[in-house]
């Protein structure tokens, strides 16, 4: 579906953001995509933040040429360019160029220069790939108690993989080790820890494979553990919010985390030299 776009007003008149996201459909001016704050008649940099106004034509000249990320029409069927197909599928851009490379044999819809792909097409596309790839899953084995408790070993039959060492760094043993209660751990005699989980946490993490490989982008995985503490107007620098997210260092937050900064600072030369965020950004990123 199309984005409601309000072409009413001066089209000479400037306006901020929040104004922006309003007239072209946005929920919230962090969502704005990087395609049009490029085009911001006037920027404003008092040295700790950037202030973007807009002339409303050149909005309405955005919605209709759909430079950027997002919808390329908007009285017609919706249409995405290659960062939108990425934001709409969760990947990131590179993603998309391998399957528009390979959409001789993968069927991906066809994308044209001028106005990119259609959404629809894109998401029966995106349906049949994930129930292709949860095809491809291991069969679970549900004839255990759900209540015993299993270590790797078990974890790897119950998920039918042919030996333990499968499990060894996947998403699977990330996800268990998040829901691990240490309670139902055994020491060994040499002092080590063996981690166990009932039957049931494993079928309930298994239940929610969906065929993908790898973190979803643009979102905060599910088995992160997010830091909901502390005062929510606080803002935080680049490694703070890693920690807050649960990623291992700043230069794994993905582009939704960066382009939702509540602060950014830039050199003379326009180059980002530091972004910060208000904790309650954080957590509303989380979910």
């Amino acid at each position: 579906m199309a984005r409601a776009i309000d072409r009413s007003g001066d089209p000479d008149e400037l306006v901020g953001t929040h104004e922006a996201a309003r007239v072209l459909g946005y929920p919230q001016h962090k969502a704005l995509p990087q395609g049009l704050l490029d085009r911001a008649d006037e920027i404003d940099d008092d040295g700790h933040v950037l202030r973007r106004r807009f002339r409303r034509a050149t909005l309405w000249d955005y919605a209709d040429t759909g430079l950027g990320a997002g919808t390329t029409a908007v009285d017609g069927p919706e249409h995405l360019d290659r960062r939108g197909v990425a934001e709409r599928a969760g990947v990131r851009v590179g993603a998309v160029d391998v399957w528009i490379a390979h959409r001789s044999t993968n069927g991906f819809p066809p994308m044209t220069r001028d106005h990119g792909c259609d959404a629809d097409a894109l998401d029966a596309w995106l349906a049949r790939r994930a129930e292709e790839r949860r095809g491809l899953l291991t069969e679970v084995d549900y004839t255990a108690d759900p209540e015993d408790l299993v270590s790797q070993a078990g974890v790897a039959r119950i998920a039918g993989y042919a030996k333990v060492e499968n499990l060894r760094g996947s998403s699977l043993i990330t996800a268990l080790d998040q829901r691990n209660n240490p309670e139902h751990n055994q020491q060994l005699p040499s002092g080590r820890i063996r981690k166990r989980w009932p039957v049931r946490v494993v079928w309930e993490v298994l239940e929610q494979r969906t065929g993908r490989t790898g973190r979803p982008t643009g979102a905060i995985a599910a088995s992160r553990v997010v830091d909901r503490s502390g005062d929510p107007d606080e803002l935080v620098a680049a490694a703070e919010a890693a920690r807050v997210l649960g990623y291992p260092r700043p230069a794994s937050l993905p582009p939704r985390v960066l382009d939702a900064a509540d602060e950014v600072t830039t050199s003379e030369t326009g180059k980002v030299t530091r972004r910060r965020w208000k904790r309650s950004t954080l957590w509303g990123i989380a979910g």
